[in-house]
């Protein structure tokens, strides 16, 4: 479990980090004519394939999905972050190839593989990997008897409201 979540964290900031570089640097003509000024326009990842960052913030929130799920739950982020893998190794190499662009592109399809491959391993394994504790829920049972007035501190423990008017259910 641990590995699978330091790769998808690593590999989607990897991704954020090689899409906020400069991949290519586009020299436009201001002028009509041939041999008149020239601008240089520096183009970043994030601006040449703005899916593959938004792909990468998908995938490190599914870090936090993966230790708030359970059960089927956490296939099902599985499968978005396997989804955000392969769309940010699509959108990188597409974005990055198709350029005159340095080796930027490079680091955001590795992160990609890295996201994926994560994602993979949560859809197959994570089912079976343990979920938070529960001894933050409020336990079964826990509802006082009507009959029985509660000190405020204690209603509060039990779920109940001690300035409410209304008895408790």
């Amino acid at each position: 479990m641990k590995g699978s979540l330091l790769a998808l964290t690593a590999g989607a900031l990897a991704v954020l980090l090689a899409c906020s570089m400069t991949w290519s640097v586009v020299t436009v003509p201001m002028l009509d004519d041939a041999g008149g000024p020239v601008r240089s326009e520096s183009l970043s990842g994030s601006s040449l394939v703005p899916l593959a960052t938004a792909a990468a913030w998908v995938a490190l929130a599914g870090v936090l999905a993966v230790i708030a799920t359970r059960s089927w739950g956490r296939a099902a982020v599985g499968v978005v972050v396997l989804g955000a893998g392969v769309l940010i190794v699509s959108a990188s190499a597409s974005g990055g190839a198709g350029s005159a662009s340095n080796g930027w592109w490079l680091l955001a399809v590795a992160g990609g593989v890295a996201v994926g491959l994560a994602g993979g391993a949560i859809l197959i394994r994570g089912r079976r990997w343990p979920g938070l504790g529960r001894r933050y829920e409020a336990p079964e049972g826990s509802r006082a008897t009507p009959s029985r007035q509660l000190a405020p501190w204690d209603a509060i423990d039990h779920g109940q409201d001690p300035t409410s008017d209304d008895p408790p259910a």
